[in-house]
């Protein structure tokens, strides 16, 4: 999934073809076109990932393993709802 767009409270929006997802907590810094590939569920409870990461200011050249939080993941319909209930109107 690649990284396309930054949402509140440090979060970010990633989305492929099969939807987008809404993650969190990297020890890393991502920038819009860092690539962020989710390897393995960590903890359900938590909803902590294991993912490998490239980046795109060093072309994707090398892979860096990360821990992240999966706030959403599903399609972009999906997406609005989740913003509307997550978001202070």
């Amino acid at each position: 999934m690649e990284v396309v767009a930054y949402l509140h409270n440090a979060d970010l929006l990633l989305e492929d073809e099969r939807g987008v997802a809404v993650i969190g907590g990297s020890h890393y810094v991502l920038s819009l076109g860092d690539k962020v590939i989710i390897q393995q569920m960590i903890d359900e409870h938590t909803q902590l990932y294991q993912v490998q990461i490239s980046f795109a200011c060093a072309e994707h050249a090398m892979l860096h393993t990360d821990e992240i939080q999966m706030k959403f993941e599903g399609c972009r319909e999906q997406f609005k709802q989740y913003q509307q209930n997550t978001t202070v109107h």
